[in-house]
């Protein structure tokens, strides 16, 4: 499982050869496991795509509602991934947290979907 929280914003998964995608990844499907969010703090999730070499490229967001509620959601790829580089998720909450308090979300790997 991967984690993101208050100190660690955001995080990058490579796509490895295994992964095999292909014209008909359609969309990104991320998704959340977990959600420590007693305060539920609104979060939002923006999901990017890294090529080799290139600057990174905005694919979507999304926010969990309830803000406490996990599942699963998809962005669309609009054709812009491809087999190398990686795919670039960060969360920003749209509260202001108190200084003592900490989000933490689980999450799986991000997987690409053709549907």
């Amino acid at each position: 499982m991967l984690y993101l929280d208050l100190r660690t914003p955001s995080l990058t998964q490579k796509i490895a050869a295994a992964d095999k995608l292909n014209p008909a990844c359609k969309f990104v499907q991320v998704e959340i496991s977990k959600i420590d969010n007693p305060k539920r703090y609104a979060i939002q999730f923006k999901l990017y795509y890294l090529p080799p070499n290139e600057d990174k490229v905005y694919l979507g967001s999304f926010s969990t509602y309830p803000a406490d509620n996990p599942g699963k959601f998809i962005v669309a790829t609009q054709g812009k991934v491809s087999d190398e580089g990686s795919l670039m998720l960060s969360m920003s909450l749209i509260d202001k947290p108190e200084p003592e308090d900490n989000v933490k979300v689980g999450l799986r790997k991000m997987i690409c979907r053709p549907e």
